[in-house]
């Protein structure tokens, strides 16, 4: 029997192959006068980090676990449920670790801590970014804080980047709450799980000699995707912590005048990644500019993805008892770096319509999705309308079997310029080709209980087109349907999910009844941006359905107000 282990580091990782490569082979140099063990939990990668991690090795036992992904928390419960050691050190794949990293960590347990978090300064190979500079100020900031030993610290200046913690403490606090990574936010799991560790009572301290330096390589336009996905995290965490909502709203500027601004264009537009302008300023950023313009415009950027993700969650909130809307793509196994993660495979759609239908919910069409959207209150049942875009060929042999079993109802979203064609808008980002519907196979679908929606012509981000094309991509489209011998759309997806006002106000005159945006920019109370829920590959059926589950309204400050029992057991409110 293998001596138990002192320490069992956890480390989460999500396709970062190499980054997390460097990391297992710095702990290599750790000093460890005791048992370690390695546990490290690779959460959906798809890029060989399994294969690569099992080949590294090490001067202690190493695990590397699999799961579907199901965000950071739910990895590192998965690491601490595997660990055998009397402390957990919950590591980041990006963290270089000193020598002595374990030893500063023991010292601070040994002399009666239940928690210890270190110093995470920029590793000196980062690569140089407009936002390096600010990640080393914010470590040095940092650093100043934790060491004045007559301040007590505050969940600020906890990271499960880089914390130890009892096993004991970590298992009797439930661990972290994977509830709060469902639908792909950021954060709030970790601020949940730090904030409910000071409040237990669990004597927490800083050990600024524990270092791990910080490979930091989040490019511009993934920060700027990690804080809307913060913003909608927040939302969650204040749901569960109303206390900690006004704080969060003075750390984000909400109260001052450019923050005021900045939540005003958030409710406008395209998404903060989508217009035009947007992308001229990420382009400088990547291309190496740091100037005063593009730290500027790349701070408010952010800003502004920060609130829109929150509106965004709050208008998933108001969602109560109208009906859900999932978005598929191919129903296939697609084994390609651009278009695999959007296809689901043919077993993987069956769990989870049949996941569905266990779980009670009505499958609708799109008259009485129309019917249940406009009258929330008028049945208590669950419902869901299944979408598919861009009219995949995979959908006869992939999801239309599936459909018939549970005499379920379904909308195929055509791209009118490309029927019979393949995927161009992905072939022209490198994808393989996947064959689309004919107009013979479409006109089969529609006498078969399943209805045709407009996905455009051309498959363009309508935000960011001239209104001439706009008129096209939208009202033509409507037209080519007449054409090809189709019934007439009355439902219109937004490709790529990017609308704005004036394209809104284009498909309610092209006439279409109700327009589909996806999580970020959507608004269940208007029916040309109508949420949907993305569904991915690997997206377990359990999870998917407790996704759906409908959360509380919010109230007239737009906080959602969500009951701590759904969150944690997994309940409807």
């Amino acid at each position: 029997m293998p001596p138990t282990p002192r320490f069992s580091i956890v480390i989460p990782t999500f396709n970062r192959r190499e980054v997390l490569l460097q990391t297992l082979h710095d702990l290599g140099r750790l000093e460890a006068p005791w048992p370690v063990e390695v546990v490290v939990v690779v959460d959906g990668s798809q890029d060989g980090s399994v294969e690569a991690a099992r080949e590294v090795a090490l001067p202690f036992p190493t695990r590397v676990l699999y799961q579907p992904n199901s965000g950071a928390a739910a990895a590192r419960n998965r690491g601490a449920a595997a660990a055998r050691g009397d402390y957990l050190l919950f590591l980041d794949d990006d963290m270089a670790a000193d020598p002595r990293l374990l030893i500063e960590h023991d010292r601070a347990l040994a002399a009666g801590a239940d928690a210890v978090v270190g110093h995470m300064p920029l590793h000196p190979d980062s690569p140089p970014t407009v936002l390096t500079p600010g990640v080393q100020r914010w470590a040095d900031t940092r650093l100043a804080r934790i060491q004045q030993r007559d301040r007590p610290l505050e969940v600020s200046d906890l990271l499960t980047g880089q914390l130890s913690v009892r096993a004991g403490a970590f298992a009797d606090l439930g661990g972290f709450d994977a509830r709060l990574n469902e639908g792909g936010t950021f954060g709030a799991e970790d601020t949940d799980f730090l904030y409910r560790l000071l409040r237990s009572g669990s004597r927490v301290e800083a050990a600024p000699d524990a270092i791990s330096h910080q490979r930091y390589v989040v490019t511009p336009r993934q920060l700027v995707r990690q804080w809307g996905q913060g913003g909608r995290a927040d939302v969650l965490l204040t749901g569960k912590h109303p206390e900690l909502t006004e704080g969060l709203f003075r750390a984000h500027g909400g109260h001052t005048v450019p923050g005021r601004v900045l939540r005003r264009l958030a409710r406008r537009g395209a998404g903060p990644l989508e217009s035009a302008a947007s992308r001229v300023l990420l382009d400088r950023a990547d291309a190496g500019r740091a100037d005063w313009l593009t730290q500027t415009g790349l701070r408010q950027l952010r800003d502004v993805a920060y609130w829109r993700g929150q509106l965004a969650e709050q208008g998933a909130a108001r969602f109560r008892r109208r009906p859900a809307v999932l978005a598929y793509h191919a129903i296939e196994d697609v084994d390609d770096p651009v278009t695999g993660r959007y296809a689901v495979t043919p077993a993987e759609f069956a769990a989870q319509v049949e996941a569905l239908h266990a779980a009670g919910y009505a499958f609708l069409d799109p008259e009485q999705f129309c019917t249940r959207a406009a009258d929330p209150d008028g049945d208590d049942q669950p419902s869901v309308l299944l979408t598919f875009d861009d009219g995949y060929a995979s959908f006869v042999w992939g999801a239309l079997p599936v459909l018939r079993r549970f005499s379920a109802p379904a909308v195929v979203f055509v791209v009118t310029g490309h029927v019979g064609d393949v995927n161009a808008w992905d072939v022209a980002q490198g994808a393989r080709p996947l064959p689309l519907l004919d107009a013979e196979g479409l006109r089969a679908l529609a006498a078969d209980r399943v209805s045709l929606g407009s996905h455009s012509r051309s498959h363009a981000h309508l935000a960011d087109v001239g209104p001439e094309q706009r008129v096209a991509e939208l009202a033509g489209a409507r037209q080519d349907f007449a054409t090809l011998g189709l019934p007439d759309p009355q439902l219109f997806a937004y490709p790529h999910g990017s609308h704005s006002r004036q394209v809104r106000r284009l498909a309610r005159q092209a006439g279409y009844r109700v327009a589909f945006a996806v999580a970020q920019g959507s608004d269940p109370d208007d029916p040309y941006a109508y949420p949907r829920v993305e569904v991915q590959r690997g997206q377990d059926p359990a999870e998917l359905v407790r996704r759906l589950g409908r959360p509380v309204p919010v109230d007239r400050r737009g906080q959602a107000r969500i009951e701590l029992r759904a969150l944690v057991r997994g309940r409807r409110p």
